[in-house]
């Protein structure tokens, strides 16, 4: 029953986190994926681009001479100031070197320069690959801001992890960049749920990682032959390699390092009326405010929770949550109107151990009778914005 739960549940957070993450779309050959390609200096000092993970046979094709430069050809895009807006093909030549595809440019990439990768096809119209920048030498390198949930200690059926980034990031990276180790320094095998694409969100500044939850719900075979991934009482280290490129192909410079201390499972499932209301007051500006009796998930919460006025008209504004998920506040875009408001909570929304608004992650549908497939309603509060008059 227990691994029947587990698949309907998984099919139902997968479709819920594709939902909301920009994923790109592969492209119509092997040229298509532009998590291939990065930049870097080489030992010289000089910005080139690199192409990964081919196979002799692809590598074979880029290079061949047989084709002007392969089949990729790097333009510079002109700048705003130029009367000529057409990209430029850019001198260079498509190398082999240790197994891994170059593009070296006859002379140096322009600095603060746009650039991209097309490919050239007899049989299709030109598509681009790649967009990147060739940064200027004081440009800052990106960095890690933080990772999600924050807090002194996690439960040991964490779900859901986010790490925030300052600017949109490259893709493909975090299965060898991020990695858990235990006390002893011994690294986690698999901790996360292998998936084709990872999960960004809209912008590429927030990645979401999921904790297998074959691995954390009781009674499943995969918990039972590898065990829980973060146990109660035991103290790990999440780490973030350096050398993470973002969209232009900068990389981060430092290693990023989390210590966390794991608490015993948090079932509880989502509870509104422990919440604490804020009501703002009816001026332009005011926030509404939430606080939570538990942390929830911070990035189903900006999504998740919406203000109707007394007629149910919703309003616009800007969410905004602590990144402990203990404080949610919302500011509208016009002026609060005195009288009666709605808090309107999706039944969707989750604690980062998954529990639901009434309903447990870990539970038995046999037991309680009913179905994950089962539509509940939206849950509603209400506060009241005070007249200044």
């Amino acid at each position: 029953m227990y691994t029947c739960i587990f698949k309907l549940k998984l099919v139902l957070i997968l479709n819920m986190m594709f939902a909301f993450s920009c994923c790109s779309a592969p492209g119509r050959s092997f040229a298509g994926d532009p998590t291939k390609f990065r930049l870097r200096n080489d030992s010289a000092g000089l910005w080139v681009v690199e192409s990964l993970k081919l196979t002799p046979q692809q590598i074979h094709l880029i290079v061949s001479p047989s084709t002007q430069n392969g089949q990729w050809i790097v333009q510079r895009l002109p700048g705003r100031d130029e009367s000529d807006q057409a990209p430029v093909t850019v001198a260079g030549k498509w190398l082999e070197e240790s197994g891994v595809v170059v593009f070296r440019p006859k002379y140096p990439f322009r600095e603060g320069m746009n650039f991209q990768i097309v490919e050239k096809s007899d049989s299709a119209s030109p598509t681009v690959q790649w967009s990147f920048l060739i940064p200027k030498p004081n440009d800052k390198p990106p960095q890690i801001l933080e990772i999600r949930p924050v807090s002194n200690q996690w439960p040991e059926n964490l779900l859901r992890v986010y790490v925030h980034f300052n600017r949109p990031m490259a893709r493909g990276e975090s299965a060898k960049r991020i990695q858990i180790q235990d006390a002893t320094g011994r690294a986690l095998i698999q901790p996360f749920l292998e998936l084709d694409q990872e999960l960004w969100d809209r912008d590429g500044k927030r990645l979401t990682l999921l904790f297998d939850p074959g691995r954390i719900k009781s009674g499943l075979k995969p918990r039972e032959e590898d065990g829980a991934i973060l146990e109660n009482g035991h103290r790990y280290t999440i780490l973030l390699t350096k050398g993470w490129p973002d969209s232009h192909g900068m990389a981060t410079e430092k290693t990023y390092e989390q210590n966390i201390n794991v608490g015993p499972a948090d079932r509880n499932p989502v509870d509104p009326r422990l919440w604490k209301i804020k009501p703002p007051l009816a001026q332009a500006g005011a926030a509404l405010e939430i606080q939570f009796s538990d942390s929830v998930d911070t990035g189903m919460a900006i999504r998740l929770i919406s203000i109707l006025e007394s007629g149910e008209c919703p309003l616009d504004g800007r969410a905004e949550i602590s990144a402990d998920g203990l404080v949610w506040k919302f500011i509208p875009n016009v002026k609060w109107s005195p009288g009666l408001h709605y808090i309107e909570v999706d039944p969707a929304l989750e604690d980062p151990s998954g529990n639901q608004l009434g309903r447990p992650f870990e539970r038995d549908i046999a037991a309680d009778k009913e179905s994950l497939m089962k539509s509940a309603k939206p849950v509603r509060l209400t506060f009241v914005v005070p007249s200044t008059s």
